[in-house]
């Protein structure tokens, strides 16, 4: 998302950060999307989110920072609200409450984040992401040593959850863990497609899940996607969830992004007007 830089001329009252060094930022985005599913009425809606961005650097070059999201759409809340603290060095620390656990903010190579859109349907028995921790938790994700990159996250009820990324000549590979569930994930490039596959387990049960999605952009931007997922809950029941889709960039930050698919045997066709500022 491009920012957009409002100002800061006076001095900054923290030791060490000159006025310099301090910037405030407003980015977000407006999606308006339209949906129709089977034996349902058709469903207009606009969704979005506008994120504030207070980042202030050390003459030690360490980053502070204050983040917070409010959604933009109908009966609008808090998206996330947290405080941040980044170096090369050390990485990232992330205090408060955030839209992704540690494991999550690494787990780009699971199918489900290989997609034009299907978190619209997140959250299924297909979903191979981890549950939890979520909302307000304590999040690590540290530099790149090697390729290897591990993030974990400290939430509410004494939740963690760890996870571990690993990039090497093309390939991405990736494992988290909680309490009582685990995930993998790889991704690569083949000819030009991208192809990711997920997977995860409940400890003491018979729920899992796993998904294969597929990906390449053709010569005129237009990237098209496909993701297949199954999953099993606790008590043996299975689920399936597929689509197939296309999304193209008309300008900078500006997207139409059309997705049809079959959720649990209940199929819809969605379509947005995506603006990213």
């Amino acid at each position: 998302m491009r920012n957009v830089l409002l100002a800061t001329t006076a001095l900054v009252a923290v030791t060490g950060v000159t006025a310099a060094h301090a910037d405030i930022s407003i980015s977000g985005n407006i999606e308006f999307e339209y949906e129709t599913t089977e034996d349902a009425d058709a469903v207009i809606s606009t969704d979005g989110q506008i994120v504030l961005e207070y980042t202030m650097t050390a003459d030690n070059g360490v980053t502070y920072g204050v983040r917070r999201v409010e959604k933009a759409e109908n009966a609008a809340a808090q998206d996330e609200f947290n405080a941040s603290i980044s170096s090369a060095d050390i990485g990232t620390i992330i205090l408060g409450n955030h839209n992704d656990n540690g494991p999550g903010m690494i787990d780009g190579s699971l199918g489900r984040n290989n997609d034009i859109e299907s978190e619209r349907h997140a959250g299924g028995d297909w979903e191979t992401a981890l549950s939890a921790p979520s909302g307000d938790m304590i999040t690590y994700v540290s530099p790149s040593f090697g390729g290897l990159t591990v993030a974990a996250s400290y939430g509410n009820d004494d939740e963690t959850a760890v996870g571990a990324r690993y990039k090497l000549s093309g390939v991405e590979v990736y494992f988290g863990s909680t309490e009582d569930e685990q995930n993998v994930g790889i991704k690569t490039s083949i000819a030009g497609f991208t192809l990711g596959v997920g997977s995860k387990n409940v400890d003491g049960s018979s729920a899992k899940s796993n998904d294969v999605a597929l990906k390449y952009t053709l010569d005129n931007g237009i990237t098209l996607a496909a993701l297949n997922a199954s999953g099993t809950d606790a008590d043996g029941d299975k689920t399936k969830y597929n689509n197939f889709g296309a999304k193209y960039t008309i300008a900078p930050g500006v997207a139409m992004k059309i997705e049809t698919g079959d959720a649990d045997n209940t199929k819809y066709t969605y379509v947005s007007f995506d603006v990213n500022f």
